[in-house]
C-alpha cells in the first residue's frame, strides 16, 4: 500500500480530540494565551522603560558622547567650573564637522545659590545655546507659562516647583551666586521670563535655564564651556565615535576627556544588563505555561490510553500516534498564542497612545525618569512571542506523547 493511501488525517483527528474535552482544552488555551499576552505586553513595557531612561539620560545628561576637561568626570558632583575648555568655537567646528555627528551642544552646569523673595535655595543652572537645544534638552517644550529667555539678555527660565519654593513668578528677579572659573565668587541678577516643567521631578525641583552667554559671563568663561554634549547618527556607534573624536581633537586640545555614554556612569551599563534579565523573565513565563500544558495533555492522554491502544492495534505506527498528540498540542498552542499575541498587542498599542503615569515612582528615584511612561511595542515582539508560545505548546506535549506510546497495544487496551 502506498504512503499516499496510508496517510493519516492528523490535523482532522487532532481537532476532533481537542473538541472532545472543551474544559481542558480551554484551560490549556488560557495558559498559553495569558503567557503570550503577558510576554507581548511585558516586552513592550520594559522596552518603554529602558527607552524612557536612555532618552532622558542622553538628552539631559550625557548625550551619546560627552567632551570635558580632563579630570572633570571624577569631580563631577562638585561641578568644578575651573575645569573648563577654552577655544570653544574652534572645538565645535571640529566636532560638528565630523561624520556621524548629528549635533554638538555646549553646556555649562553651575551649582548656584539662588535668592528669591527673601528665600534662598541651592539650584542647578544650565547655560545652553537655546537656538540649538529644542530637539534635545527641549526648553520650549518644557515652558509651561511665559517665554524662553533671550540670548544677550539677563533672563532665566525656572522650574515651576523651584519657583514656588523661591516664592517668585514671571517678571521677578533672582540673584544667583556661584564659583567662577578662577575660583572666586561670581554672581548675576536674572529676570524670570518663564516657568518650566520637564516632567522629571528631581530636575523640576532645582533647575534654571539661562542663555549660554549669560552663564559664561557669570563665571568668566568667554568662548569656553564646561562640556560639549554630542549626539550621534546612530547611538549604537557611540563607543567608536568617542574614539574618533578623541583622535580628531587630540592634536589641538590636549587636556580633554572624550567619553561615550557607556563610560560616563553605571546607568547605561545597568540597562544593558537588563537584556539577560528580560530573557529569564521570558523563559519563566513560558515554563509556567508549559507546566500547565504538560499537566492537561498528560491527563488527556491517560484518559484516551485505550483509544491509542486501539489505534496501534489497527496498524497506526507509534510515530503517527506521537504526531497526532503533537498536532493536538500545537493546534491548541497556535490558537492560544495568536489570541494572546493580539490581546497583548492591543493593550500595548492603546497604552502607547495614552501612556502610564509613573510620577509617584519618578519622585522616589534620583534619575532622569519622565513622569509618564509609554510602552514601545514592535511587531517583532508579537511574532516572537506567538512563535515561542506555539513551540512551547509543542514541546510540552512530548512527555505525554512518550507516555502514550511506551506501552504495548495490549497493555493500553487493558488500561
Amino acid at each position: 500500500m502506498s504512503d499516499r493511501k496510508r496517510r493519516i488525517p492528523l490535523v482532522r483527528l487532532a481537532l476532533r480530540n481537542a473538541r472532545r474535552n472543551t474544559r481542558r482544552t480551554l484551560l490549556t488555551l488560557s495558559a498559553i494565551m495569558v503567557a503570550v499576552a503577558a510576554l507581548t505586553y511585558g516586552l513592550a513595557h520594559l522596552t518603554g522603560i529602558i527607552g524612557n531612561l536612555l532618552d532622558s539620560y542622553a538628552r539631559l545628561e550625557s548625550g551619546h558622547v560627552r567632551i570635558r576637561h580632563e579630570g572633570y568626570t571624577e569631580r563631577e558632583r562638585f561641578l568644578p567650573v575651573h575645569l573648563n575648555m577654552r577655544r570653544l568655537s574652534e572645538m565645535l567646528e571640529i566636532v560638528r564637522g565630523h561624520p556621524g555627528v548629528t549635533e554638538a551642544l555646549p553646556r555649562i552646569r553651575l551649582a548656584a545659590l539662588v535668592d528669591g523673595a527673601s528665600v534662598n535655595r541651592p539650584g542647578l543652572l544650565l547655560g545652553v545655546d537655546l537656538s540649538r537645544e529644542e530637539r534635545y534638552l527641549g526648553p520650549q517644550a518644557m515652558t509651561a507659562s511665559g517665554r524662553l529667555p533671550r540670548a544677550g539678555s539677563p533672563e532665566v527660565l525656572v522650574g515651576a516647583e523651584f519657583a514656588e519654593k523661591l516664592g517668585v513668578g514671571i517678571g521677578d528677579t533672582l540673584t544667583l551666586l556661584s564659583q567662577t572659573a578662577y575660583r572666586s565668587l561670581g554672581g548675576a541678577r536674572l529676570v524670570v521670563t518663564g516657568l518650566a516643567s520637564s516632567g522629571i521631578p528631581y530636575l523640576d525641583n532645582t533647575f534654571l535655564i539661562a542663555p549660554l552667554d549669560q552663564a559664561q559671563s557669570m563665571v568668566d568663561l568667554q568662548d569656553a564651556t564646561t562640556e560639549i554634549v554630542v549626539f550621534a547618527d546612530d547611538h549604537t556607534h557611540a563607543q567608536g565615535l568617542a574614539e574618533e573624536l578623541r583622535k580628531a581633537l587630540s592634536p589641538e586640545f590636549k587636556e580633554i576627556e572624550v567619553l561615550s555614554w557607556h563610560d560616563q556612569g553605571q546607568l547605561v551599563r545597568m540597562l544593558d544588563m537588563m537584556q539577560p534579565i528580560l530573557a529569564v523573565f521570558f523563559l519563566i513565563l513560558l515554563t509556567m505555561a508549559c507546566l500547565v500544558i504538560v499537566n492537561t495533555m498528560l491527563m488527556t492522554v491517560m484518559e484516551r490510553m485505550r483509544e491509542y491502544g486501539m489505534y496501534a492495534a489497527l496498524g497506526m505506527r507509534r510515530r503517527d500516534i506521537v504526531k497526532l498528540i503533537l498536532a493536538e498540542g500545537s493546534l491548541i498552542g497556535l490558537l492560544g498564542a495568536v489570541v494572546g499575541g493580539v490581546i497583548g498587542t492591543l493593550f500595548a498599542v492603546w497604552l502607547e497612545q495614552t501612556g502610564i503615569s509613573v510620577a509617584g515612582a519618578a519622585r522616589a528615584v534620583d534619575m532622569p525618569f519622565q513622569g509618564r511612561l509609554y510602552p514601545d511595542w514592535r511587531p517583532t515582539f508579537a511574532l516572537v512571542t506567538i512563535a515561542s508560545g506555539v513551540l512551547a505548546a509543542a514541546l510540552a506535549t512530548l512527555y505525554p506523547a512518550w507516555r502514550a506510546v511506551r506501552r504495548s497495544p495490549a497493555e493500553s487496551l487493558r488500561a
